[in-house]
């Protein structure tokens, strides 16, 4: 399937039930790419989607935490803080992590909703400053998401720490910190948590003690999360480059160019073959495939918007989104959803995210979740739109 389909042509606004505080509506006999229904929220969908036993789990500005049931599909239970929740949800065993701008770690018994404890990470004071047309050009949008790591959790905060928690009861073991907000979501390797931050440096953390192993600077902020590919660290940087590092030393391996001046927003996401990986973009509105070791490029598809999103990839498929802006006389921005052949990079199906206000005028952020035949996209829309995949 090519074609190029927005949601009215996909039938979403003759199919969605009115009435009802969270909407669902569904079709059958679908093909790969075909709308089956939407869930509504009531607010922007900006975190990405963790999917377990049919059940989505995602986040929303409207303050909650949602666990979506898939199938049915109905909402098993919703979870509200006292913040934006755009952390995208970890699991570990009956515990659910997620963080919110209400400045709190948050376990959750994942079945029932019910809390189990919650911890500060002393950023509920941090203010945002979100995309807009004018200085300053913070961008500050995203959160960071939970680590796991046997009976430890780490995570990023805005007020520039890096936390290590006792994963049974929310305590806090350590805590490092950098010199700028942690928006990115840590990584493990090898007895070492790498994290990145907004003062431009990348980290190597021995995860037992927090001591710093090794700290690596660029010229720009890290929104990006490390990834290990290949035995490479990969980040990007809004100094508009990419990196790829030694993961023991934190030694340079190689360091690529974007086009365009773009900044590196989006985090890299594994091929299945061990030794790619695919990664988004800003302003030169591409999804990229790159050689770990080498750091060569292999193919780029257009996405015609900001690629800020972190790839997923599923039976040989990549799936991104991209967001849109308003603002004349600026890089040309267009919403959109993609899923591309991860061996080839050409297109398999796509849709055309509805136009919300503001200066982000719409699209598609968060990572997806894919699974048990389903496409599960978090829109910026408020909506959660599911395709078959």
């Amino acid at each position: 399937m090519n074609a190029i389909n927005t949601l009215q042509q996909l039938g979403l606004a003759s199919l969605l039930v009115a009435g009802l505080s969270h909407d669902v509506a569904q079709t059958a006999m679908a093909a790969s790419g075909d709308y089956l229904f939407s869930y509504q929220v009531k607010g922007e969908n900006w975190g990405g989607i963790t999917l377990r036993d049919h059940t989505a789990y995602f986040g929303s500005d409207d303050g909650h935490l949602y666990a979506l049931n898939v199938e049915q599909p109905k909402l098993a239970w919703s979870y509200k803080t006292a913040g934006l929740v755009r952390s995208r949800p970890t699991i570990k065993q009956h515990q659910i992590f997620f963080s919110s701008d209400d400045g709190y770690l948050y376990a959750l018994n994942r079945w029932q909703g019910k809390l189990l404890w919650r911890t500060s990470l002393n950023d509920a004071d941090v203010q945002r400053i979100l995309p807009a047309n004018h200085a300053p050009w913070e961008f500050d949008y995203t959160k960071s998401s939970a680590l796991v790591q046997g009976n430890k959790v780490f995570i990023g905060s805005g007020d520039g720490h890096l936390y290590a928690l006792a994963r049974t009861s929310g305590e806090v073991l350590w805590r490092f910190k950098t010199e700028g907000k942690i928006r990115a979501t840590p990584a493990h390797h090898q007895g070492l948590v790498f994290i990145s931050s907004w003062d431009g440096s990348v980290y190597a953390l021995n995860k037992h003690t927090g001591a710093l192993v090794w700290q690596y600077e660029t010229q720009g902020a890290l929104t990006s999360s490390p990834l290990i590919v290949d035995d490479v660290l990969v980040i990007g940087s809004r100094d508009t480059h990419l990196y790829g590092l030694d993961p023991q030393s934190g030694a340079l391996l190689w360091k690529q160019a974007y086009p365009g001046g773009s900044w590196v927003e989006s985090s890299a996401t594994a091929a299945a073959d061990g030794e790619h990986f695919y990664i988004g973009s800003s302003d030169s509105n591409l999804l990229n495939k790159f050689h770990a070791r080498s750091g060569e490029l292999t193919w780029q598809f257009e996405t015609g918007g900001w690629s800020w999103g972190q790839p997923v990839v599923k039976n040989g498929t990549v799936y991104i989104g991209a967001t849109g802006h308003d603002e004349p006389g600026w890089f040309e921005t267009q919403r959109g959803f993609f899923a591309v052949d991860g061996q080839t990079g050409q297109q398999q199906w796509q849709y055309q995210p509805k136009m919300i206000d503001g200066f982000v005028h719409g699209g598609v952020y968060g990572a997806p979740a894919v699974g048990y035949g389903k496409v599960i996209v978090p829109d910026l829309d408020g909506y959660i739109h599911v395709f078959e995949e």
